[in-house]
């Protein structure tokens, strides 16, 4: 007996023994390469009918008409002397002549690769023989045998499908995982596609990138904090020359004006005219030529206090006409020189997360990279991989929330499949594939709803 074999298959080994002992003595098990056809009859050639002489033949392209009548008569007689000229019915009927074999139970393996003289050979056999002969072909299509029992063979549920898997791998991951379902979901309950699993290259080490993301991103923000500080200290370096420059009040070179005379000159000489200038005077028109004003020593001495008057008025007056071009210069400061203020017109907000997937057409596709419970693993997976235009939903399942990290929307499917094939060598590593938006919007909606 077979080590293994799942409840539904056993059923089905039931089932085809029961149609032998109603009577029908020919069956042909039909079903797509992969379903475990082989496997079966092998079980059903092990389990039942312990008291016949069994033979199991597997037909390939090579085969020999001659080879499968030989294997068929050497498993049912005990050293036959068979007749190469002879068919495979008549042989049969002059070994039974001679000895007697009992009943017999042939298994023939892929039948597609069996001649039309042989197969007809069987269902005579099969219907008039002397003996119980029972046998059991297998094939991809129906109606290989004339007036054989078909019975289809069904592919596994998706219960069975984890069940056999755990009949072959001892640690399979936890039912939650989203690339452990899709895997399962994609195989369609091929036992075949179920059986290559290869859990190094479906799973990922999120704790080992994790970690690698880390380091990286450690010294990037100390890079990124360095450049901030820099950038920060040119603009208050310019910033405070711009000030300097502006803002500053020019200090011009200007010199008193001589209004005292030496008391003593004034009575030493008294009939000395003295001549009072002022070094410093305002522009007059060309016209009008700068005088020199001269005056008695006796009138100064009484004057003085007017002149004095007078000469703080022209100081006052000096300062004004000094500080007017000063001003005149500032406002005539070319505007590119002053901070000019733009129109700030506000961007609009990219969508991005659930909304940007609920926004996209049903019929476009994303290409899934990720799927995690952290989301700081989420991003840092993004930022790593930052070559590629990725997009991140998250949603609720069994109570615990996924970060989700795909691809851009592609249009169609091929689109899809071209891109993948032009993905990084670090994602083809984590087995990406393919998920049509409906679907995405249905899980969020259903997330959303919890």
């Amino acid at each position: 007996m077979q080590s293994q074999i799942l409840p539904s298959r056993a059923a089905l080994v039931d089932r085809i023994a029961m149609q032998f002992d109603y009577g029908q003595n020919l069956i042909t098990l039909v079903g797509s390469s992969g379903l475990g056809k082989s496997y079966l009859a092998e079980s059903f050639l092990t389990d039942k009918y312990p008291d016949f002489n069994k033979a199991f033949v597997k037909l390939t392209a090579n085969t020999q008409e001659f080879d499968v009548v030989r294997q068929l008569l050497e498993h049912s007689f005990r050293s036959p002397l068979i007749d190469q000229k002879l068919s495979l019915s008549e042989n049969f009927m002059l070994l039974h002549d001679e000895q007697a074999c009992g009943p017999c139970l042939w298994v023939l393996d892929n039948v597609r690769h069996l001649t039309q003289e042989l197969a007809e050979q069987l269902q005579k056999l099969a219907k008039s023989s002397r003996e119980t002969i029972y046998i059991l072909a297998t094939a991809q299509q129906p109606q290989l045998i004339p007036e054989s029992l078909d019975i289809h063979i069904e592919p596994l549920s998706v219960l069975e499908s984890k069940r056999l898997m755990s009949m072959f791998y001892k640690d399979l991951p936890p039912d939650e995982d989203p690339i452990f379902n899709t895997f399962v979901a994609e195989a369609r309950g091929n036992p075949s596609v179920l059986l290559s699993w290869q859990p190094q290259q479906q799973s990922l080490n999120l704790r080992e990138q994790s970690s690698k993301v880390g380091s990286k991103s450690q010294w990037q923000w100390y890079v990124i904090a360095l450049c901030l500080v820099l950038t920060a200290l040119m603009v208050a370096l310019v910033y405070k020359q711009e000030l300097k420059r502006y803002w500053t009040p020019t200090q011009g070179d200007e010199e008193t004006v001589a209004t005292a005379i030496d008391a003593q000159e004034v009575f030493e000489a008294p009939n000395t005219k003295v001549k009072i200038e002022n070094d410093v005077q305002p522009e007059l028109p060309t016209e009008a030529p700068t005088q020199v004003e001269t005056a008695p020593v006796g009138s100064i001495l009484s004057a003085l206090t007017e002149t004095k008057e007078d000469t703080t008025n022209n100081n006052n007056a000096l300062s004004e006409q000094a500080v007017t071009p000063e001003k005149a210069d500032v406002d005539s400061t070319p505007a590119t020189l002053s901070p000019v203020t733009e129109p700030q017109y506000a961007e609009l907000e990219l969508l991005t997360g659930n909304p940007w997937y609920l926004s996209r057409s049903d019929g476009e596709w994303v290409i899934q990279l990720l799927a995690v419970t952290e989301s700081e693993i989420a991003a840092g997976f993004m930022a790593e991989h930052n070559e590629v235009v990725t997009q991140q939903f998250t949603v609720l399942r069994n109570g615990r929330t996924w970060f989700v990290v795909t691809t851009d929307a592609y249009e169609s499917l091929a689109s899809a499949k071209q891109a993948k094939a032009v993905l990084p060598e670090a994602l083809q590593k984590g087995q990406p594939f393919f998920k049509r938006m409906s679907k995405i919007k249905q899980e969020i909606t259903q997330s959303l709803g919890n």
